[in-house]
């Protein structure tokens, strides 16, 4: 269930082809939608995670809370008892369940970790549908139908129009999966991730010690060794570096 929960955040840059009304609203609206978490450079995000069994209904499989911070250039978010820590050229993951603390070189597509590239995901997107809700709430469907290479068959976004948030993001999976790690032969069924964004705060301070590498490690003899809590956690080294050198 990790797999299906790792996705954090969703933030549009779209390129969408003219004449079809929906689609001309969908590029004016995710403009907003990506200015709003681009230019405020301090901010906090409580986000929940539902996992449901069935694409309509079905049973709650696994809820989870979240934190996600940004800090102008860096990041850090907490999902599942894992905490992970983006700056410009390290990333840190802290795997609590596990004791286990990795260190890897920062990807240039996590220094926006908010972001995705949905003009992928249209090329291969049927239909798109809006409709409002209200005066505060707009709703998008991407289409992508069951028989297309997407991984979902369905994405659905809502988005609060006070302030061009987003509300809530709806994942339909396009595959069947086990969803019951602990009954190795239970039915594996098409599952529906649930995103809900439940806090949005824009902030003037926040605590540097979150975002500083220095928190969670230490590098001695030019060996890195788990620090303070987690001073007895197993340290994977996958920095280009370290990989060249064991060579």
């Amino acid at each position: 269930m990790r797999i299906l929960i790792s996705i954090i955040l969703m933030s549009f840059n779209l390129h969408l082809f003219a004449g079809n009304p929906s689609k001309e609203k969908a590029k004016a609206d995710f403009k907003k939608v990506n200015l709003v978490y681009l230019s405020t450079p301090i901010y906090s995000l409580d986000i929940q995670y539902s996992v449901f069994d069935n694409h309509v209904g079905g049973n709650l499989v696994e809820q989870k809370s979240g934190q996600y911070y940004k800090n102008k250039g860096l990041s850090y978010t907490k999902i599942l008892n894992i905490e992970t820590v983006v700056n410009a050229k390290t990333t840190v993951v802290v795997n609590n369940e596990d004791r286990v603390l990795l260190i890897t070189d920062t990807k240039k597509i996590e220094l926006s970790p908010i972001q995705t590239n949905v003009d992928t995901l249209l090329k291969m997107c049927n239909d798109i549908k809006t409709r409002d809700l209200g005066v505060t709430e707009r709703f998008y469907s991407l289409d992508f139908g069951d028989n297309s290479n997407s991984e979902f068959s369905k994405i659905e976004i809502y988005i609060n129009l006070t302030n061009y948030c987003i509300k809530k993001i709806i994942m339909y999976y396009n595959e069947s999966m086990p969803l019951n790690q602990n009954d190795f032969y239970a039915d594996e069924k098409k599952p529906r991730l649930e995103i809900t964004y439940k806090t949005f705060k824009k902030m003037t301070t926040i605590n540097e010690s979150l975002f500083t590498e220095a928190t969670y490690l230490s590098l001695v003899d030019n060996k890195y060794k788990g620090k303070g809590k987690y001073s007895n956690y197993k340290i994977v080294n996958q920095l280009q570096s370290a990989r060249f050198k064991n060579k």
